[in-house]
């Protein structure tokens, strides 16, 4: 990784398979600080052929995030900023077909699995087929309050979002639940189309370069990111409808509050600038859908 050797390094060794403020911190750090968190993939390293199929679930448990990093200083009520500096993604990946998983489930009859190199930027999904790598974090999130929520899963926490925007250049803005934080992330992928409709990216093991600001006193009620001029609120819930409410409620309050305007005003700028879509939605009814709402800041 091209990056300074200085930086605190967080080890994939380091993983768990839940965010919870009972997981003891292995690293901690002060606000402002960069790091490099390795990620493993979501079947930590054990996908390396085409024969080693996702019909059994991992010993350990699924979709793995390398922490949690105590971020010193911090106390509910806060949030973090946390900049995503630098993605570098391992050699290769893997994709696959579970039986009767994903949007078309019913259609998905045989366990199928297709590693993928990932070379010079590119996917080399076949002889005759390529296209760029979008490397994005699948999985981002601090400790709830209390009680463990499994990495699989997104909520207020932030967790499995699965948001496409959480790339290179994002920052996302998490709410601090406890103190310090406790920051975990994992499930990188090299590419991830918007609906992960099959339950599975290019899943990839990954070096993350993260800066980590504090905003004291800054409360936020749900996960946002800021990219390229774009704030992008998160929703997620089983019932794709309530999702898409929830990133559509987020944005339209974010623009009362940063734009000083009314309900109405944010109402009507939400419907005229800003985008409502989906980030996840491999089992609706089932498994939460995600959701995410962008506008583009506007200039004077």
């Amino acid at each position: 990784m091209g990056v300074s050797t200085q930086l605190k390094r967080l080890s994939r060794a380091s993983r768990t398979y839940s965010f919870s403020p009972d997981h003891d911190p292995v690293l901690s750090i002060q606000p402002g600080e960069t790091i490099i968190v390795e990620t493993h993939d979501a079947r930590s390293g054990t996908i390396r052929c085409c024969s080693d199929l996702l019909d059994k679930p991992h010993r350990d448990g699924l979709n793995p995030v390398t922490g949690p990093v105590a971020v010193e200083g911090t106390e509910p009520g806060d949030s973090l900023a946390v900049k995503i500096e630098e993605i570098v993604l391992a050699p290769q990946g893997f994709t696959a077909v579970k039986a009767n998983t994903g949007l078309l489930g019913e259609q998905a009859q045989a366990y199928t699995t297709k590693i993928i190199p990932v070379e010079d930027g590119w996917v080399l999904f076949s002889d005759s087929i390529r296209f760029a790598a979008r490397p994005m974090i699948g999985t981002i999130g601090v400790a709830p309050r209390c009680g463990e929520i499994a990495s699989l899963y997104p909520g207020v926490h932030g967790g499995n979002m699965d948001n496409n925007f959480a790339r290179v250049g994002a920052i996302v803005h998490l709410p601090v639940l406890v103190p310090r934080a406790l920051l975990s992330l994992g499930d990188v992928h090299a590419a991830m189309g918007d609906g992960e409709v099959s339950m599975i990216g290019l899943d990839i093991a990954a070096e993350v370069l993260l800066t980590v600001e504090l905003r004291k006193g800054e409360t936020v009620e749900r996960p946002w990111l800021e990219y390229d001029g774009k704030w992008i609120t998160t929703g997620d819930d089983p019932d794709a409808g309530t999702a898409l409410r929830m990133a559509c409620q987020e944005m339209v309050s974010l623009l009362q509050k940063r734009l000083e305007i009314s309900f109405a005003e944010a109402y009507m700028l939400a419907s005229v600038q800003a985008d409502l879509g989906i980030c996840q939605s491999c089992d609706p009814g089932h498994f939460p859908v995600t959701t995410r709402m962008v506008y583009q800041v506007g200039h004077a």
